[in-house]
């Protein structure tokens, strides 16, 4: 079979109130009319990515003159470094670059508008920055909010 006539991996059967989903073949579930296109869709765009992800590392490694058997640790590195963080200093970061963007305020504004909330310029700099946040900003920082 040519790489052109391959099926994708998941597929489904349509004209059902309730579609199979099939995952290279095997049967993983049934969805609604309605919504298995569009989970099927997201599926195999998510395995196309995957896939340049990992073509993507293992030519980084190769450049690099690295060993290819790390392609897998490579991976996981910059799907970690891509995630929302969800907690610690660098979601706190995040979450006040939101709320600047929400405010439509420039990088002098908004620092001017986290002092007036007892978020001193500096402080302000050390949470862009990565350091620890101190617990007595938990107040300031949740009225920034």
């Amino acid at each position: 079979m040519s790489l052109r006539n391959k099926p994708l991996s998941w597929q489904l059967e349509p004209n059902a109130p309730y579609i199979p989903i099939y995952h290279k073949g095997n049967l993983v579930g049934f969805f609604k009319q309605e919504y298995a296109s569009e989970i099927i869709k997201f599926l195999n765009e998510d395995e196309v990515l995957k896939k340049a992800l990992k073509k993507a590392c293992t030519d980084l490694l190769q450049k690099t003159g690295s060993d290819t058997k790390h392609v897998n640790f490579l991976i996981q590195k910059y799907i970690k470094i891509s995630e929302r963080p969800k907690y610690g200093t660098r979601a706190i970061a995040l979450l006040l670059n939101e709320r600047q963007k929400e405010l439509e305020l420039s990088n002098q504004e908004f620092t001017k508008f986290c002092d007036t909330f007892k978020l001193s310029p500096t402080e302000l700099n050390h949470i862009y920055t990565g350091e620890a946040v101190d617990d007595s900003l938990l107040m300031p920082l949740s009225r920034i909010f």
